[in-house]
Parts: C-alpha cells; structure tokens; sequence
C-alpha cells in the first residue's frame, strides 16, 4: 500500500518537473504579446547633434528592424540586420570613422551603443538557438558592459544575465551558475536581497543545480533567500512566492521536512492568490505542488481536489488540446482511479471485518 502512494506521489512530482518547462513557455509567450518593439529612430526628432547623425539614425534603425524580426521569429533576417548595425557600428568604434569623432562623451556613448549591439545580437542567437556564438558575443557584450559602465550598472547585469542564460541553454550549467551568481552579487551591492532581480537570479542558481542532480545544494539556495529576507517577506515581490513554490517542490522530491514542505506549499499558494489572482496559471501551479505534497501525506482526496482546481484553470486559460492541459487531465484520471481503487479496498476490507464479527 505504501508502495502504492510513493508511486503515485511521484508521478504528480513528475507531472510538476513536466510542466516547469510548458509554464515557462507560456510566460514567455504571454511576455513576447503584450512587449512592442520600439519604432525605428528616424521617425523621431533629434534631440542631440548625435542623435541626427546618419550612421546613428542608420544604425538606431537597423537595429529596430532587427528587434521586429526577433519578434516574429524570423531569425535569419533579424541576424542579418544586427550583424549589418554591428558592422557600422564597429568602424565607427575601432575603425577608420572614429578619427572624426573627437569628443569623449560622444565616443563613450558610441562603446555603450556597440556594445548594447552586442547584447542584442547575443538574445538573437539565443533565440534561434545558436549558443555556441551567442556565449562568445556576450562574453564580449559582458566585458565592456562592465568597463564602460562598471559592475552595478543595470546594463553590464542585463548582459550578466543573457550570457549566464546563453551557458544555461547550452547545458553549461556550472558556468551558468557562476555567471547568476556574479549577478546576484552585483544585484545584491545595487537593489539589495528584497528586489526581485535578486530573487531571480537566486532561482536560476537553484534551476542550475537542479539540473546537475544536486537537488540538496538547490533547496539550500531557496532557503537563503527565505533566511535573507530576516522574516520580512513581502508577498508581492516577484519571486518570492515561486522560491517557496520551488523549495516544497525539491523538499517533496527529497522526501524532506513532510510539515516543512507544506508550509512552504501552503505560503507559495496565498502568495500567487495574493499576487496573482486565483485564476492565475501560476495560482494553479502553485496547487499542484501542494497537491504534490499532500499524495506524500497520503491525503489522496485534498490532492484530487487541488489538481481538479489546478486543471480547471488551465483548461480555461489554454484549452483542451494545449500539452499541459492533456498531461494535467490524465494526472488528474490517473489520481481519481487510485482514490477509486483505494476506496474500494478499503470497503472490501471493512465488509471482510463485518462478516468476521458475524461469526
């Protein structure tokens, strides 16, 4: 019987690690709709001698175009256009242009826009998938990010965070987790450990070691945070209410703290609610893992239910054919079979008890 229910425990856990993935897709997807990218710089006024400079305008434009194309997913030609902006950009930075650019201030501005160039181009290749390039270009988008501005500027830990991303999606995860936390350090001497910047990178640390199987070194990650926060934890931060949601999924995978775990659980649950709304898909994902940790309780019903809630809301959010859906309804068909098979056990055994009491 107790085989029985860590089974089933685990396979709503697996349901959990699943789904991560679909969740950050539809966030992303969610993001990409309702961002805009920018209208060319032609078809504003200068504000500076600079700003009305035709290799500034040209390049302002190109990379405009470049972003759109990054937008539809048109990779090939998003690439083609940055590389054409990096090119201007380049002569006029290192090459035979910058003789004719004599002020300082200007030509600091002309790094910081090369090097913005670089960042942009880096997010490209991440997207068409091409890690390989993107980690070599924003190392360099990285380090003169960090000269140009120094290491607590937002846009030397805005190219921190695409290179530590590009080492992430290439399944470089120690390197990957060195780069989070060089932003988080820098995160933490700028914003301090209650912004939500700190928050993410700290969860991308914690995503990085759960990715080498180091599940033991992730929950300590989630833990510091909470330990961080000096028991003021805001509840509206960004962040927060998925450290908590993270740290009872990885305790329940670990067969941890049983009432740690649904404390935490049960946190990350009024947090989303409070944050969020109760129709929120990660209001919805934060049932799950409480559902999780209730299979480990062995309370099958409260687990039933939290998943019935959880399915509800995201077969209205995405529909029945969406994949998180589909796997969340036979999760769903797969628990309400075992409480089903359970019960019926339970009442055989009971009517075995009353026929012995007969005799």
């Amino acid at each position: 019987m107790r085989a029985r229910f860590l089974l089933l425990a685990l396979c709503v856990c697996v349901l959990l690690l699943a789904l991560q993935p679909q969740l950050a897709d539809a966030k992303k997807e969610k993001k990409s709709k309702a961002q805009s990218t920018p209208a060319p710089a032609e078809s504003s006024p200068p504000t500076s001698a600079r700003d009305d400079d035709p290799v500034i305008r040209a390049v302002r434009g190109l990379r405009n175009k470049a972003m759109q194309a990054m937008d539809k997913k048109e990779y090939a030609k998003s690439i083609e256009t940055i590389r054409e902006a990096i090119t201007k950009m380049h002569d006029r930075v290192f090459g035979e242009s910058r003789q004719t650019i004599t002020d300082p201030k200007e030509q600091s501005m002309d790094a910081a826009s090369y090097a913005q160039l670089l960042n942009d181009y880096g997010t490209v290749l991440i997207r068409d998938e091409q890690y390989e390039e993107a980690v070599d270009v924003l190392e360099d988008a990285s380090t003169m990010m960090k000269k140009i501005y120094g290491d607590s500027h937002p846009s030397y830990g805005l190219a921190m965070r695409s290179l530590a991303d590009a080492y992430m999606a290439k399944k470089e995860f120690r390197q990957a987790i060195d780069k989070y936390k060089t932003l988080r350090h820098h995160v933490k001497l700028g914003l301090g450990i209650t912004h939500e910047a700190y928050m993410e990178a700290s969860l991308r640390i914690a995503e990085g070691y759960k990715q080498l199987g180091d599940i033991k070194r992730a929950i300590k990650v989630y833990k510091k945070v909470i330990k961080d926060q000096d028991g003021q934890v805001n509840m509206e931060t960004k962040g927060m209410a998925e450290i908590f949601m993270e740290l009872a999924m990885a305790q329940n995978q670990l067969n941890g703290d049983i009432d740690d775990a649904i404390q935490n659980a049960e946190a990350a649950r009024t947090m989303f609610k409070e944050r969020e709304g109760e129709e929120s898909l990660n209001y919805a994902f934060s049932l799950n893992a409480l559902a999780g940790v209730k299979m480990r309780q062995h309370k099958i019903q409260e687990a039933y239910e939290l998943l019935h809630q959880a399915h509800t809301i995201a077969l209205r959010l995405f529909g029945k054919d969406h994949k998180m859906v589909q796997a969340s309804a036979k999760t769903l068909k797969d628990v309400k079979t075992k409480m089903d098979e359970l019960r019926a056990a339970a009442a055989a055994k009971a009517a075995e008890n009353a026929a012995k009491d007969e005799l």
